[in-house]
């Protein structure tokens, strides 16, 4: 998957006989190391045939299948960026990210084509290629200007390529591998660069910490735009293991998620706390369908301690907790593995100490280094990890910390006996009543509560006067507290300035399509009406 210690992401070459009849992709159509390395040599030929090669992007808006797996690794192979859009997302955000990414292909099916508007379309949009066949109608619906519509290209019945040469371009690890939109503060998509270089270093990292290889099946929960999912991806086929791609309409059916890690011996999950906790909370995932699991690692908000432990106890003891931390502007740069004394802690676990590549400063609001052992500061991250920036925003604030490898995270940490704690966001720390509150140690206090299966806090009002509101999650079977019982609990772990003003049982958190905590949902839903 990459050439030397820092180099490119490529499919793994010269696998030998044995390798190519091995499965790379398992799942309702399994697909062999052999057969995956014909479909995208065809594909990244092609694609050489439609692009210029390095910076020129090829846009992804599909269902999570094999296919789209095929389609990143092509692009990769013909040395162009991919851009992966969630296949649930509504055309009017994909038109928005079309739009700022410039794409000359984009790969999509006939239902989603039609959506879109031919007028709105990039004028870099010149080819469509459709996953399930051009049918001499989605080109007819277009204006006379749009992109030439084709079928996907399939192999030909003859023999393989020479799987150990590379069929597509040249690369360097500086060329742009991705860009992966996220919402940003604004709810407008922006593209986060990522490097060959940046991905390199994650999964070399990857392969030195855990010890895997061909006899292990990787899960691929996560939408191919979230950074969660290059771990998978990249980190499975560099290791020559198999990789269950998840399909979309199973990805928060908690019977299919475990009755797949049964069927096809998943050995290494990753995925955001929220999913494993729907897996135990529900009694879904049973220490029989749990067996195989050798490693289970979570990233992208905290996991409660009652959460985690009650995971640990469905889970086979030898089975490796990671707690893996980053933003998409650098991918996970810290990690931490968990130990019997965690589960037994009062607070989230740590995030732990850098992975290789990674060079990390705390820092307070002055910009000087904190060194002090429980005073917090802003994490900011530079080294290998971090990301060009992004896209079509050179002249941003944040454009010259990253021309200068440098993240500021926004998230608070501590150090404690030489690890980094998160401790929230800085703009989730607000003030009230003079007292500067930190909305995410309000969350960890009401979490801890025995009846509360998940909880998430907000502060509504203008300017906070009405104070922090609770939405929580009854757990199965547990008796509803009222607000009076929420704040003697919450009393034994904060100040009272800190407790809940009011509290609001639901029967699920709202979540985003990365499976996180919506914020901006619940503060709409407590807004007033006009």
């Amino acid at each position: 998957m990459t050439d030397g210690n820092i180099s490119v992401i490529r499919l793994p070459r010269g696998l030998g006989a044995d390798g190519l009849a091995r499965p790379a992709l398992v799942g309702e159509d399994p697909v062999s190391y052999g057969e995956l390395t014909r479909r995208v040599d065809v594909l990244a030929r092609w694609l050489c045939t439609l692009t210029t090669g390095p910076g020129e992007r090829v846009a992804i808006w599909l269902e999570k299948q094999p296919r789209y797996a095929e389609a990143i690794l092509a692009t990769l192979e013909a040395g162009c960026v991919y851009v992966p859009l969630d296949g649930a997302q509504p055309a009017g955000r994909v038109t928005t990210i079309l739009g700022d990414s410039s794409p000359t292909v984009l790969f999509t099916d006939r239902r989603r084509f039609r959506q879109l508007t031919a007028s709105e379309l990039p004028r870099s949009l010149r080819t469509v290629v459709l996953a399930d066949g051009a049918d001499g109608t989605a080109g007819s619906e277009t204006a006379a200007a749009a992109p030439a519509v084709h079928a996907w290209p399939q192999p030909s019945g003859g023999a393989s390529t020479d799987e150990a040469v590379p069929v597509g371009r040249p690369g360097t690890p500086d060329d742009l591998a991705a860009l992966l939109y996220t919402s940003g503060s604004t709810g407008t998509p922006k593209g986060v660069k990522i490097s060959h270089r940046n991905l390199a270093n994650f999964v070399g990292w990857a392969l030195e910490e855990l010890d895997v290889g061909p006899a292990d099946v990787f899960a691929n929960h996560a939408s191919f735009n979230f950074d969660l999912s290059t771990f998978d991806l990249f980190t499975a086929l560099a290791a020559g293991a198999s990789l269950w791609v998840i399909p979309d309409a199973r990805a928060k059916d908690v019977s299919a998620l475990a009755s797949g890690i049964r069927l096809h011996g998943v050995t290494v999950w990753y995925s955001v706390p929220s999913i494993l906790n729907l897996l135990t909370t529900s009694g879904a995932l049973t220490p029989r369908d749990a067996s195989t699991l050798r490693y289970v690692l979570f990233a992208g908000e905290v996991f409660p301690i009652g959460q985690l432990a009650r995971l640990a106890e469905v889970l086979p003891s030898g089975t490796a907790l990671y707690n893996l931390y980053g933003p998409t502007e650098t991918n996970v740069c810290t990690y931490h593995r968990a130990t019997p004394a965690d589960l037994r802690r009062e607070h989230p676990l740590p995030i732990g100490t850098p992975i290789k590549g990674a060079h990390l400063r705390v820092e307070d609001e002055d910009g000087n280094t904190v060194t002090d052992p429980g005073e917090p500061g802003e994490l900011v991250v530079s080294g290998e990890c971090v990301t060009p920036g992004y896209w079509g925003r050179e002249h941003e604030p944040a454009a010259e910390d990253h021309r200068g490898g440098r993240h500021r995270t926004g998230d608070l940490v501590v150090q404690e006996d030489g690890l980094l704690v998160y401790r929230g966001r800085k703009d989730r720390m607000v003030k009230l009543s003079g007292y500067r509150v930190e909305l995410g140690e309000v969350e960890s206090a009401v979490q801890r509560h025995p009846a509360v299966a998940d909880a998430a806090v907000i502060v509504t009002g203008e300017r906070g006067r009405d104070g922090i509101t609770v939405y929580y999650v009854l757990r199965e079977g547990a008796k509803q507290p009222n607000l009076l019982q929420l704040k003697q609990h919450c009393a034994r772990y904060l100040p009272p300035y800190m407790l809940p003003h009011s509290a609001t049982r639901l029967t699920g958190l709202p979540r985003n399509a990365n499976g996180k905590t919506d914020y901006r949902a619940l503060a709409a839903a407590a807004a007033p009406r006009p």
